[in-house]
């Protein structure tokens, strides 16, 4: 439980539906409302999860006598009030509050003209508004920070104040002619038709704000800068940063219209066939793109084998064989064929407004299409007792909407349709009744889905480097796209331990450096040559052209995608009582720990708190017990002849000893439930009375080290999935109800 964290969500909702003669209508209207707290990221970006992750726990909150003690952030040396820091001053003298509401209406009317032919029309409409307030005041070490500049002051004054206000509004309209008949008097032939047209419109309005001079407990009221004050040095840094700081708009307007045809025909519950198709057109696409309109369409049969040879076999109740092809499209949310110009700050310089682009479009962007084949077959044997389906798919995309590196003023990358990727696998499901009787019941169900996705090509390109961005440029290219490899290969170097005092000559104290023997490769260039002495971590030279490890040894050190996945459940009854148990599991998929990285390295922070695997006595140590540095070959290896990590005084490096087996299995949700006997209720004109407990996320059985297996946090891309770095854990919850029939 964090302190000043939480959120409280109330809905309403309301449904009217009815029948006059022909005609039958549905109206509905929902209203959610949210209000959140919580502890806004600090000045260095980490939330407070991370910060009580690595801070070391000998750092107290407070002084013997009850005031905040603050400590040095990071590797700051000075003892200035401007470096110091309390994370429970900051907890208090920091928010972050968001408040949404939204509503949304429905509306359904249709006209039965005829036995077999009803017309029917759809009109939906959303809006939703979000606040988001943010604010420090002076007190934080944030604008301590900005406060505390020797050549002025970027707050001289106050706090800081933000806001970001997003409304959304959208509607689709929908109408469509249905026609449902019977062909033939012995009910045999059977007809389903559907034509129909929808238009629909999502915008999106986006103010986000930033004021400093803010002052929460006066009032919530600002400073006043006089032109006077404005002139003086010592507001110049302020002035400088006024200069710039401009509101940010931001305004989307997506529009989609289409049209579709549906038809079904079956004979005799035996054989099925459908066609769909479906034609959307787009505002997003280039002026030069002719593929503004796309064909979206499928075909599918159905054979009932079981209907067809085992009719009367009170054993195979059903056996049906499925097939189905298909092309569907799909365009991102956020792109649009016009060039988008950001304007920027005046330049005294140039006696004009600074503009760069701000989204460099593509005038022959298209549509990316994916074409789908199925397989399946559908079964029911033994009366129901055992029923379930076994698929396989292949589908392939191509015209990929990947971001090609281009240089530009403002912008470095524009979205071109390129590649072919490819999905295949096979998905099998199972339901068993294994007890069905007056008093109690007892069944399973589960499914397994083994899917490998490839890479086909990737146009012009011959691999493509994707970066996750969670040590910034620390680390970049974690990840890697190549044709014949699958999307989501985490690209590295290899461990090799670590550097012994047998890998080097000796310590030259006239040049305060180790060197290493010739025959030793040096990953210098990688960790930082500052860091290279014994203890230091060792990389696996790869190429093994040279001694020297760089880019040429990285390679593919992990996959995130799973070799199976699904779940299963079980469920029973005895009299009143019930039971459910919902399990999910993943089997072989790799996790990118980049906790694991961050928290065994102490490069950056000196004081950090490191996990268990760095603790004393394990990790290498260049100091005696005096705290002397040591430099003597034959004392330093007695000093660390039983530790068995590195030294954490080295650089973020990406390697293989990160990447952990994800595989889990979790029990997502348990529920118990009574219900009270009718011959009870029913005296008091209630039909149906139950009472029930659920628990969410009871408990997850891993070998991954990390606080979760179940993660993705690096989601700007769908090229970086599976990293895991400051995720919040998923909490454990528990509902208390009652179904309520009367």
């Amino acid at each position: 439980v964090i302190r000043k964290e939480g959120k409280e969500t109330f809905t309403s909702a309301l449904k009217l539906n009815g029948t006059y003669k022909r005609f039958s209508f549905l109206f509905g209207v929902q209203f959610n409302t949210s209000e959140a707290d919580h502890v806004p990221n600090d000045a260095t970006g980490k939330n407070i999860v991370q910060y009580a992750y690595e801070t070391s726990r000998a750092i107290p909150a407070y002084n013997p006598d009850g005031t905040p003690y603050y400590y040095t952030l990071g590797n700051l040396r000075s003892t200035a009030n401007v470096n110091l820091f309390n994370m429970e001053e900051e907890m208090r003298n920091s928010k972050n509050h968001i408040s949404s509401n939204s509503v949304t209406l429905t509306g359904n009317l249709r006209w039965q003209a005829l036995d077999y032919l009803n017309v029917e029309g759809t009109i939906s409409y959303q809006s939703s508004r979000t606040n988001q307030e943010t604010t420090f005041n002076e007190k934080t070490y944030y604008i301590k920070q900005l406060d505390g500049n020797f050549d002025g002051s970027l707050c001289p004054l106050g706090g800081e104040w933000r806001n970001v206000d997003t409304r959304q509004r959208s509607y689709t309209g929908r109408m469509q002619l249905n026609f449902h008949k019977t062909l033939d008097r012995e009910g045999k032939h059977f007809l389903n038709l559907s034509l129909g047209g929808e238009i629909s419109s999502s915008k999106y309005n986006n103010l986000s704000l930033v004021e400093r001079g803010y002052y929460e407990k006066r009032g919530r009221t600002f400073a006043q800068f006089t032109p006077d004050m404005l002139k003086s040095d010592e507001y110049s840094k302020y002035l400088s940063w006024l200069s710039s700081n401009f509101p940010g708009i931001q305004d989307n307007l997506t529009n989609l219209l289409s049209g579709y045809f549906t038809a079904t025909y079956s004979y005799d519950n035996r054989y099925t066939l459908n066609f769909n198709t479906r034609m959307d057109g787009s505002n997003q696409f280039g002026s030069r793109s002719n593929e503004k309109l796309l064909p979206i369409w499928s075909i599918s049969g159905r054979w009932d084998i079981g209907n067809e040879f085992w009719k009367d076999n009170a054993n195979v109740n059903e056996l049906a064989l499925k097939l189905s092809y298909g092309k569907q499209g799909n365009m991102l949310d956020n792109q649009t064929s016009k060039m988008i110009i950001q304007k920027g700050a005046y330049d005294g310089w140039f006696d004009s407004f600074q503009s760069t682009i701000a989204h460099y479009p593509n005038p022959d962007l298209k549509w990316e299409t994916t074409v789908t084949r199925n397989v399946g077959l559908d079964y029911t044997l033994f009366g129901g007792k055992l029923t379930g389906s076994i698929e396989y798919y292949k589908n392939t995309t191509k015209d990929l909407l990947i971001a090609f590196p281009v240089s530009g003023s403002g912008y470095d990358y524009q979205y071109r349709n390129l590649g072919k990727t490819e999905n295949k696998g096979f998905e099998i499901s199972l339901t068993w009744n294994i007890i069905s009787k007056k008093n109690y019941e007892l069944s399973f169900n589960g499914n397994v889905g083994f899917n490998k996705n490839k890479v086909k090509n990737l146009g012009t390109l011959s691999q493509y480097p994707a970066s996750s961005g969670w040590a910034s440029t620390q680390i970049q290219d974690d990840f890697i796209v190549k044709p014949g490899h699958s999307v989501g290969e985490i690209y590295g170097y290899v461990t090799a331990g670590r550097y012994e005092v047998s890998d080097f000559e000796d310590y030259y104290a006239s040049g305060e450096k180790w060197v290493l023997k010739q025959d030793v490769a040096s990953n210098a260039g990688v960790i930082g040559a500052s860091y290279l002495r014994p203890g230091a971590l060792k990389l696996k030279n790869i190429d093994d052209s040279d001694n020297v490890i760089d880019e040429k040894d990285r390679t593919v050190i992990g996959n995130t995608n799973p070799k199976a996945s699904g779940g299963f459940a079980l469920s029973g009854r005895v009299y009143g009582f019930d039971l459910s148990a919902n399990f999910t599991y993943s089997i072989g998929n790799d996790v990118y720990n980049a906790n694991k990285i961050e928290y065994t390295s102490s490069y950056q922070y000196y004081y950090r708190n490191m996990i268990d695997i760095m603790a004393e006595g394990k990790r290498w140590t260049n100091l005696d017990a005096n705290g002397n540095l040591v430099n003597d070959p034959a004392q330093l290896a007695a000093l660390n002849a039983n530790t068995t990590m590195w030294s954490p005084y080295t650089s973020y490096v990406l390697t293989d000893w990160a990447v952990e087996d994800g595989s889990f299995l979790r029990l997502s949700t348990l529920t118990v439930g009574y219900t009270l006997p009718q011959s009870l209720t029913r005296k008091v004109g209630i039909n149906n009375l139950r009472f029930y407990a659920t628990c969410y996320n009871v408990f997850c059985l891993t070998g991954y080290s990390g606080f979760d297996p179940e993660v993705s946090t690096r989601n700007k891309t769908a090229l970086t999935p599976g990293v895991d770095y400051s995720a919040y854990p998923k909490s454990r919850q528990f509902v208390i109800g009652l179904n309520l029939n009367f």
